[in-house]
C-alpha cells in the first residue's frame, strides 16, 4: 500500500496548524466569535486629558475687534487675527505658557490662573470668565492648545523613539503605528505603559493587544501626555539574545536542512 498521500496529508495539516498558531501569536484584537464585538462603546468614550505641571500651552484670544484682544495675545502681532486651521495656529507665533509646579500659569492682564487639573475646555471657560466682561465687552473665543503632548515607544518596535502628538485623542495603536508597528519578536499580550498619575506617582498599565476587550477600556486604549510604551521581547528573541548573528544564521540553516532531510526520508520510505 502506498502511504505517500497519507504522509503528505499529515505534513500539510501540521504545517497548516503551525501557520495558524504563529498567526494567532502576532494578531491584534483576536475574537473567537465575531458577534462578541457587537457591544455598546459607551464605556470607552474619550474624555479630555487633565493638564498637569510642566505642561506647555499656547493660548489665543479672538474677537472681532483686534485691539481689544491684543493684550491677551502676547507674542502675536496679529492680535485677534490669529486663526485656527486644521487644529494648528497660523500667523505669528503665540507665547507659550508653562504650568508651574503649583499648577498655575501667569496670564496677561489677569495674572495667576490655576491650570493643573483642568481640561482644555475647562481652562478655556475659566479664561473667558476672567476677561469677559471685565476687560472685553464682546464674548471672546478662547483656544487652548497643549504643545508638549509627547509619548515614547521603546522595545520591540521597528522605529523606537519619542513622538510629538498633534491630536490629543491618541490611542495605543496610533502610537505603535508611529513607531512602525511591533516586530515579529514583540510580545503582544503584555505591553507595558508607564504613566504619571496624580502627585507624580508612576503607574504601570499592562495591555493585551490581542484581547478585543481593549476597545472597551478607555484608560488603556487612549494615551496621556508623557506616556512611555514598552514592548517586551518574546521568548524566541530572549533565547537568541546571547547568540551572535552568525551563529543564529548557521543554526537556522542546519535546522532547515535537518527538517528537509527528515521530510524526504519519510516520503521516500
Amino acid at each position: 500500500m502506498n502511504n505517500k498521500p497519507v504522509v503528505l496529508f499529515v505534513v500539510f495539516c501540521e504545517l497548516s496548524l503551525s501557520s495558524c498558531t504563529v498567526s494567532n501569536k502576532v494578531s491584534y484584537l483576536s475574537v473567537s466569535n465575531p458577534l462578541n464585538i457587537e457591544r455598546d462603546f459607551t464605556d470607552n468614550i474619550y474624555s479630555e486629558i487633565k493638564l498637569s505641571p510642566k505642561d506647555i500651552l499656547t493660548i489665543s484670544v479672538n474677537t472681532s475687534v483686534p485691539e481689544s484682544a491684543a493684550p491677551f495675545n502676547i507674542g502675536s502681532s496679529a492680535g485677534s487675527g490669529v486663526t485656527m486651521q486644521g487644529g494648528t495656529i497660523s500667523g505669528a507665533e503665540l507665547q507659550t505658557y508653562i504650568i508651574d509646579k503649583d499648577g498655575y500659569i501667569i496670564f496677561p492682564v489677569v495674572g495667576k490662573i490655576m491650570a493643573a487639573g483642568q481640561t482644555r475646555s475647562e481652562l478655556q471657560e475659566k479664561i473667558k470668565n476672567e476677561i469677559y466682561p471685565r476687560y472685553i465687552k464682546e464674548v471672546p473665543v478662547i483656544n487652548v492648545r497643549l504643545k508638549n503632548f509627547k509619548i515614547a515607544v521603546l522595545g520591540e518596535v521597528n522605529r523606537p523613539g519619542s513622538f510629538i502628538v498633534t491630536d490629543e485623542q491618541c490611542t495605543i495603536f496610533d502610537a505603535l503605528a508611529m513607531a512602525g508597528d511591533l516586530t515579529i519578536y514583540g510580545k503582544r499580550d503584555n505591553v507595558k505603559v508607564l504613566r504619571e498619575g496624580e502627585n507624580g506617582k508612576k503607574d504601570v498599565i499592562l495591555i493585551d493587544l490581542q484581547n478585543v476587550e481593549l476597545l472597551y477600556r478607555a484608560d488603556q486604549y487612549y494615551l496621556k501626555q508623557n506616556d512611555v510604551i514598552y514592548v517586551e521581547p518574546n521568548k524566541a528573541k530572549a533565547r537568541a539574545a546571547g547568540i551572535g548573528s552568525a551563529e543564529t544564521f548557521s543554526l537556522s540553516i542546519v535546522s532547515t536542512m535537518i527538517s528537509i532531510a527528515t521530510l524526504l526520508i519519510t516520503i521516500l520510505r
